[in-house]
């Protein structure tokens, strides 16, 4: 009977707001503290409930760790483990979350990554914090410089897993920032992302270790009275102890638009006691504000609408003439079904400033012939100020062959792109000197002028030399003559 009324719990709060998408009520969801972003801009907030209180992060925290190891490790490493993957100011028992490996054992950097986000390991927290930082403590302060780097004003670590310490805080609206730096890491992404990660066995754990992603957003649970798995989810931290409650930290992306939620401090008295309801609640409500958000706060505009310049050019290296058009490649950005979705307000504001997007080239491929017609050139980046609106590939519109002969050097102009006003965007040929680059000239130059008075004073000593033997030779001569 209370398995029966814990699915109708949990089908109550997966049915009731998705009935009601358009007239979407936060109220009822009952998460104490919970933000939820613009996962490309963070200071665009679709909904907060006490997001600046503080609060307990648990195994959240775990998304710091995962990025300051990142950041100042190799993956591919290899160390073995001691002691600490039992715990090392707190002991870890059967209750923690463990990666499940043993002291002696060889791992590397980036199995122990991978034990830290997808079961959400202690015992690899422990260990990257040690060969990482050299130490829990050092490690410790390289997590507290980088929350300070993102802005994370109101956190505050002690331990690299999140097992509880009062003086181990942090925000909502802290953790949004850390989710929305952490995406910008690829290698972040493709480790929180994956289901399911096996660790081979070795001589002293003589089994392998299969770990299986801990996000239910991402992973069915066998058993679960609900599906949660949601088709947009990016990643994904889960977090949980007896003082932090049920914490979810996740994104999801539709069609190009990004959303953040973080809630923290779930709790079953939340939930009428029953344990089911409060452990699956925040995958289910975050399914369904994404499902809210994405219908409500986010708008449209093709690239048609906007206009965007689409033709582009380039000088290319070793070219048969008579391939060119007037001595250059044109190249086309696949724009035909480019559709940009972020929030209403940035959508009317690109309306609006249509005619003063801007378009820079970034070639990923040597401006070289040979080239094939359609062969990827590289990307071309919209801009409204400083902003990159969207991004599309840029193809070769015809190919070019390459000349019989010698190479010949790139014309001067080799990208030339016009924006509205009809001034130059992108001119890939010529070089905009830094004060760096004069430096290395200048001291180019003084190094020449030293070798060529060097070269003068020799030539300059060997000649008087030559002058002083010839009139000595001469002198004799004349004294032998007189004799």
């Amino acid at each position: 009977m209370k398995r029966l009324l814990s699915i109708l719990l949990v089908l109550t709060i997966l049915t009731i707001p998705a009935i009601a998408l358009a007239d979407f009520d936060y109220d009822s969801i009952p998460t104490p503290n919970m933000l939820v972003v613009d996962g490309n801009d963070t200071s665009v907030v679709f909904y907060e409930r006490n997001a600046d209180q503080r609060v307990f992060p648990a195994s959240t925290t775990k998304i710091m760790t995962a990025l300051v190891a990142l950041e100042n490790g190799n993956l591919d490493d290899t160390l073995t483990v001691g002691d600490e993957v039992l715990g090392t100011t707190i002991k870890f028992t059967e209750l923690s979350s463990l990666m499940g490996i043993k002291p002696g054992e060889t791992l590397t950097l980036r199995d122990l990554v991978y034990g830290l986000m997808l079961v959400s390991g202690n015992d690899a927290g422990e260990a990257i914090a040690k060969y990482v930082g050299g130490s829990v403590d050092g490690f410790v302060a390289l997590m507290n410089q980088k929350a300070q780097q993102i802005g994370m004003n109101g956190t505050h670590y002690t331990n690299p897993h999140g097992v509880h310490d009062d003086d181990h805080y942090t925000t909502a609206r802290d953790m949004a920032k850390l989710m929305a730096y952490a995406l910008s890491i690829d290698e972040f992404v493709k480790i929180a992302e994956t289901r399911t990660y096996t660790v081979p066995a070795n001589s002293v754990r003589p089994t392998e270790l299969v770990l299986l992603n801990t996000d239910r957003m991402l992973n069915a649970v066998p058993g679960d009275p609900v599906n949660t798995v949601y088709p947009y989810a990016i990643c994904g931290k889960t977090g949980d102890t007896p003082m932090a409650g049920k914490c979810f930290v996740v994104a999801a992306e539709k069609d190009g638009a990004r959303v953040i939620i973080t809630m923290f401090g779930d709790k079953a008295d939340l939930y009428n006691g029953d344990t089911i309801t409060t452990n699956l609640a925040r995958f289910v409500n975050a399914a369904a504000i994404f499902d809210h958000v994405f219908a409500n706060n986010f708008a449209t505009v093709t690239a048609a609408e906007l206009g965007l310049q689409k033709t582009f050019s380039t000088g290319v290296v070793n070219a048969n003439a008579a391939d060119l058009q007037d001595g250059q490649l044109t190249m086309s950005a696949q724009i035909e079904n480019l559709t940009i979705r972020t929030s209403n307000d940035k959508v009317n504001n690109i309306k609006a400033n249509a005619g003063a997007i801007t378009a820079n080239v970034v070639l990923t491929t040597d401006a070289q012939a040979p080239i094939t017609a359609g062969q990827t050139m590289g990307v071309v980046e919209y801009k409204l100020g400083e902003d990159v609106i969207c991004k599309a590939d840029l193809i070769a519109d015809f190919a070019v062959s390459a000349a019989s002969g010698e190479v010949s050097s790139p014309d001067e102009t080799a990208i030339v792109t016009e924006g509205p006003d009809g001034t130059a965007l992108i001119d890939k040929g010529r070089k905009d000197w830094s004060a760096s680059d004069t430096l290395t000239l200048t001291f180019v130059l003084l190094a020449i002028l030293l070798v060529a008075l060097i070269v003068t004073f020799v030539l300059s000593e060997r000649k008087r030399r030559y002058e002083r033997k010839r009139r000595a030779r001469a002198k004799q001569r004349r004294q032998q003559y007189y004799e």
